[in-house]
């Protein structure tokens, strides 16, 4: 299999599925990527490695890829095709640091769990006293699937509203009870 094709492959296969399924995680109490990106320690813009992140990197492979694979069908050399897909990769890369770097500064990609208190939302994973579970809550124009716990035992489906935050777990209770 050509480079260029498995790198079209793999980085489109993520930037789409990232597309498609938004930023949601089972990561337990991780923080997503966009939590993790808009509080680190490189948020200045002088600094090389803030522009580094997973989704700049899968940018610039599915741009890489789709340049070297258009290269190749042009009929272009070699030596033509890889500066081609490394101009184009980078490119990419730079445009989607840039679009979120832009974005954070905005307040439009990140959250803060606390932020969240007040918010209704959705039980996704059973949760129980002593068993933390799943909710889903609306952040922005999307959605974050974060871990929660409760006093009382709440089923997949049920409404909540989130109470309050420690060490990033919500606290819910039901939305009906309030």
């Amino acid at each position: 299999m050509d480079f260029y094709l498995l790198a079209l492959i793999v980085g489109g296969g993520l930037l789409l599925l990232s597309l498609l399924g938004g930023h949601d995680t089972d990561a337990g109490d991780l923080h997503t990527d966009l939590h993790t990106e808009a509080s680190g320690p490189h948020t200045e813009p002088g600094d090389l490695a803030s522009w580094f992140s997973l989704r700049s990197l899968v940018s610039f492979t599915a741009f890489f890829g789709l340049a070297g694979v258009l290269g190749r069908w042009l009929g272009l050399g070699s030596t033509t095709q890889l500066l081609t897909a490394l101009l184009t990769g980078l490119l990419a890369g730079a445009v989607t640091a840039y679009t979120f770097r832009l974005a954070r500064r905005h307040g439009n990609v990140s959250f803060e769990p606390a932020t969240l208190v007040g918010r209704v939302g959705q039980v996704t994973v059973p949760l129980a006293p002593g068993r933390p579970g799943r909710v889903l809550v609306a952040v922005g124009a999307g959605t974050e699937q974060l871990t929660a716990r409760s006093d009382i035992p709440l089923g997949a489906g049920r409404q909540v509203i989130v109470t309050a935050e420690e060490g990033g777990v919500l606290e819910v209770q039901p939305w009906d009870n309030l």
